[in-house]
């Protein structure tokens, strides 16, 4: 009777305590929100130059932060490649934002996959824990032509699924989500 009470307060205090962390990053600022604008950054492009995400004002832009070291980032990448090639002709934007401090296996890792897509460089994870507050990676916002934030995806996702390119289009179309 004894370890059975003790165990049912230990499990009652892992669920309070998980609820008030959720309580906590969504109330207190911690995760950003859907109808926010997104924060600014410029950043230095893996192909050269730079990038400010202010120039992707009138588009609808996918921003996607990851980083080679991580599994689900390496397994989600195909599919971005895959809804940039698919839709950029279309007016999407996608970015990823690597947060790898060594340089030389991001350019393999881009060469290796023949990617298209636009790789800007965040080393250490500045800009993405910053002013985006990631917690891990991948995470990816959707923003509409204003900069606004519509949908945060934590973790991996199919981007080019049949519902995915049918929502996105919609967006490009000037359409509700």
């Amino acid at each position: 009777m004894r370890n059975a009470l003790r165990t049912a307060g230990i499990v009652a205090v892992v669920v309070v305590a998980a609820f008030a962390y959720v309580h906590l990053a969504e109330n207190k600022g911690y995760a950003l929100k859907a109808g926010t604008e997104a924060p600014g950054f410029r950043l230095p492009s893996l192909a050269g130059g730079e990038m400010d995400l202010a120039s992707q004002r009138g588009k609808v832009v996918v921003l996607n932060f990851w980083a080679t070291w991580c599994p689900p980032c390496v397994a989600e990448m195909p599919s971005l490649e895959r809804l940039h090639r698919a839709l950029s002709p279309e007016g999407l934007s996608v970015v990823t934002v690597s947060t790898d401090e060594d340089e030389a296996a991001l350019r393999q890792f881009v060469s290796e996959r023949a990617l298209t897509i636009p790789v800007l460089k965040d080393p250490g994870g500045r800009v993405a824990a910053g002013e985006y507050r990631t917690t891990g990676y991948p995470e990816t916002f959707l923003l509409d032509r204003e900069g606004r934030i519509l949908k945060h995806v934590v973790g991996p996702a199919e981007w080019d699924s049949p519902q995915m390119l049918a929502e996105l289009r919609r967006l490009l179309e000037g359409g509700a989500r």
